[in-house]
């Protein structure tokens, strides 16, 4: 039997990201759709981990869960586009991640949760042409944490 914990961080930070209604969300993975999903969206891989921290208990037990939102923000696609549109429109969405999840806090029952942060920025994108027209694809990762 599990606290739940883990699922309830991880479906709190995609619930805030979802509540961008314009923004297409894929949490795991784009699926296998067709036509294929069109840009823009933004796809999610989250991890969760329990380190040490000075806020566990005295007798050591771990109590401060960690999430991290790994982002491709992924812009572009669009007939006629040009790599530079491409490159905008993953900055676009990159900017929206940001105002969904940036200093905002998870609200999970049992946890009390930090603010999320930006732990590593926008770097450079990456360019596929797979689809015809340039996409790009922009990293941005966040992260709180919680006590328990």
């Amino acid at each position: 039997m599990t606290d739940g914990f883990d699922q309830a961080l991880v479906a709190a930070g995609i619930a805030l990201l979802r509540g961008d209604a314009s923004l297409t969300v894929y949490p795991g993975g784009v699926p296998n759709l067709s036509p294929p999903a069109a840009p823009p969206y933004v796809v999610t891989y989250a991890t969760v981990e329990w380190p040490p921290s000075d806020a566990d208990a005295l007798d050591g037990v771990s109590g401060t869960p960690m999430v991290r939102w790994i982002c491709h923000c992924v812009g572009g696609g669009v007939s006629g586009s040009t790599p530079e549109d491409a490159e905008i429109a993953a900055r676009a969405v990159g900017q929206r991640a940001r105002a969904a999840w940036l200093n905002k806090r998870l609200v999970v029952a049992g946890l009390d949760c930090g603010l999320i942060r930006q732990e590593q920025g926008a770097g450079v994108p990456t360019r596929t042409d797979t689809t015809g027209d340039p996409v790009m694809d922009l990293i941005v990762v966040y992260r709180t944490f919680a006590t328990t």
